[in-house]
């Protein structure tokens, strides 16, 4: 694969705002105004980085690394310290992180804050803290703390439909967090960046579907949602579908459905029910290695003689925004043969360049028990991880039957 470096962006300074609470409106709610934070509270844009940032709990770091400053962060999430995996923007923004701050801190919990925690973050004196606009619920008195010693607090929305059903435009949430990052941090042009690429990646992916003249089936399994599941784990709106010209079986099924993720539990015989004679089985990578149950079996027979491919992972402890692209190139690949295995390396290193700055995997730690290897791309070394932890890739044709899995 080809790969290249970004230049670093610089932070534009802006003049401070005043900060002033309000109340609390998550990613589902209406617009809440343009200087305000998805907490509701007055954005504040930082006149400086030179006390660094704090990104904690669920997605803070990846914004951060999307805005390319993941080498300012002094603290960040447990959850960020060696959980790689699916995370692709960890394969950048870890290792610029560790480089320009070796002694980077980490909360004491994943995606959350202690008391203890707060007083880590009082010590280190930030200039800007980036938490979940859910902190205000589930850990007032210590975001109250903080605002009490005069930090900058930003909050940011859980955004998983990212893009709308149909027309494939980005979401007013996804908008949102785009446009409020771009103005607390002082970095309008980045912002800019970043709504370009998903609006001309989206357009280039529709651009290949539009060639389809026979449209499948298909039934994605084993999405990761609170920890990876089996193949009862299914989603009724499958964005990667959507965008590869996939029809989803399960598009009008009922189950028991996480609020957030939307990924839901069905039972075998509502999945056995919809099932068509073209339909494809997707495996999500992050699952597969949990399909050695019962329930996992009966229903692995039940897509005998059926095509069955290795999807990229969706979710890893949030959106995993670059995969959801680079998974609808995959099955583009993989199910309709419209890209070829070069054209889907060049595109998918496109995108983790577009994102993260550098498609090349910068990983300078072990994961996982796996040590880090040179002249690796994103994608490559996160195929890497998952088959050296997992036992599995996150591409590529599977056979699946009542005995299993097998890697073709």
């Amino acid at each position: 694969m080809e790969r290249s470096s970004v230049i670093a962006i610089a932070v534009v300074a802006l003049v401070a705002l005043a900060a002033a609470g309000a109340a609390i409106i998550y990613d589902e709610s209406p617009v809440d105004g343009e200087s305000k934070d998805f907490a509701g509270f007055e954005i504040t844009p930082v006149d400086n980085l030179d006390n660094g940032i704090v990104a904690i709990g669920q997605d803070s770091f990846r914004w951060i690394t999307y805005f390319g400053l993941s080498e300012k962060c002094v603290m960040v999430d447990l959850n960020d310290k060696t959980n790689y995996m699916g995370k692709a923007f960890m394969y950048v923004g870890k290792a610029r992180a560790l480089e320009n701050n070796p002694d980077l801190k980490f909360t004491s919990v994943n995606c959350e804050v202690s008391p203890g925690d707060t007083s880590t973050i009082l010590d280190l004196n930030p200039s800007l803290v980036v938490v979940p606009a859910e902190f205000e619920n589930t850990h007032k008195n210590d975001m109250d703390s903080l605002r009490a010693a005069g930090l900058n607090v930003f909050h940011i929305g859980y955004i998983y439909t990212f893009l709308e059903n149909g027309t494939f435009e980005m979401t007013t949430d996804l908008v949102r967090q785009i446009d409020k990052m771009s103005m607390v941090l002082g970095m309008e042009e980045r912002g800019e960046a970043l709504k370009s690429l998903i609006d001309e990646t989206v357009d280039d992916i529709l651009s290949i579907r539009d060639k389809i003249t026979d449209r499948r089936t298909g039934f994605i399994c084993s999405l990761a949602y609170n920890g990876a599941h089996g193949m009862d784990s299914s989603m009724s709106y499958y964005m990667p579908f959507e965008l590869a010209g996939i029809t989803n079986i399960m598009a009008d099924a009922s189950g028991d459905v996480d609020q957030y993720s939307h990924v839901g539990t069905y039972s075998a015989t509502t999945i056995k029910n919809n099932i068509e004679d073209d339909t494809i089985l997707f495996m999500d990578a992050t699952g597969i290695y949990t399909c050695t149950t019962n329930t996992d079996r009966g229903i692995m027979e039940l897509f005998k003689g059926h095509e069955a491919y290795i999807a990229c992972p969706y979710i890893w402890t949030g959106m995993n925004y670059e995969n959801v692209l680079v998974g609808a190139y995959q099955i583009l690949r993989d199910a309709y043969g419209l890209i070829s295995d070069d054209e889907f390396e060049e595109k998918a290193d496109k995108i983790y360049e577009g994102f993260l700055g550098t498609s090349d995997s910068l990983r300078n730690e072990t994961a996982s028990n796996v040590p880090p290897a040179a002249d690796s791309s994103v994608y490559e070394d996160m195929n890497r991880l998952y088959e050296e932890r997992r036992g599995n890739p996150i591409h590529g044709e599977i056979s699946v039957d009542e005995n299993g899995i097998t890697y073709l």
